[in-house]
């Protein structure tokens, strides 16, 4: 019972923090989930992408609210996530995730050092749009990347924020909390079709975990989003963002030992 307890408030203080930074959660809700069920793999992270989307509809929403979605920009990469999706749940299903998890882990150190450096020197680049990124380049070559995102998605039940912020700020140009808001809509669509593909597999889904911890992402994404967008400024969104991308590499250092031990 303490543990459940402990897990409920767990999944509330993840929703309310993740709701804020263009992340679903799963990067710790799948570790969460493994700690306080007995399920396997696949069915965890096909329960943590329920998860992820109640997440992102929450977050979504007050986004929206204040205009801080590029609903355009996130359809054209969305096609990338949903492709990725599909050939993650394969690869979930079907193979290994070592070579995976190197690949996952120096994508993500790279990341921190880049944004530690910027948010270090106190670079401008997370209040305001840069307009001059936005060429067709650019936004086909982060389209492309979002197949990273959605492999994430559907291979470990993550939302892909970890990869679609990065490129939508240091690509494309966008602010920190417009990236976020838009990131949300990419991850809605792979994680639907991460759910999809998953039931279509026949991959069992303990549909009363789901259903039992939804409204508590529900509630503290909201809360969370609404919060932060009033009070968080972009260059603390960032930091948080930096943290959250370290606890990443712990948790795929944590999965890479577990493999080989």
């Amino acid at each position: 019972m303490w543990l459940l307890v402990l897990g409920i408030l767990a999944v509330f203080g993840i929703s309310f923090i993740y709701s804020n930074l263009g992340m679903g959660g799963g990067v710790l809700f799948v570790p969460l989930l493994l700690a306080i069920t007995t399920h396997d793999e696949d069915t965890v992270v096909a329960i943590s992408l329920c998860l992820v989307l109640a997440n992102c509809i929450t977050s979504l929403w007050n986004h929206q609210r204040e205009k801080l979605v590029d609903w355009k920009l996130a359809g054209t990469m969305a096609f990338g996530a949903g492709v990725g999706t599909v050939v993650g749940v394969w690869f979930n299903i079907n193979t290994g995730k070592d070579v995976f998890l190197l690949v996952f882990m120096g994508v993500v150190v790279a990341v921190i050092i880049k944004m530690l450096l910027d948010w270090a020197r106190q670079a401008k680049i997370c209040e305001s749009d840069d307009e001059s990124k936005m060429t067709g380049g650019r936004v086909a070559a982060a389209s492309t990347g979002t197949v990273a995102s959605g492999f994430m998605s559907g291979a470990l039940g993550l939302g892909g924020g970890v990869i679609n912020v990065p490129l939508l700020i240091y690509v494309l140009g966008r602010c920190t909390k417009r990236a976020a808001g838009t990131s949300f809509v990419i991850m809605l669509v792979s994680g639907v079709i991460g759910l999809l593909a998953y039931m279509a597999s026949g991959t069992e889904i303990d549909w009363t975990y789901a259903a039992a911890l939804t409204p508590v992402v529900f509630l503290g994404s909201f809360i969370g989003s609404r919060w932060g967008i009033k009070k968080l400024k972009g260059r603390h969104v960032q930091f948080l963002f930096i943290l959250v991308l370290a606890l990443a590499i712990v948790k795929s250092f944590y999965d890479l030992m577990l493999m080989f031990s």
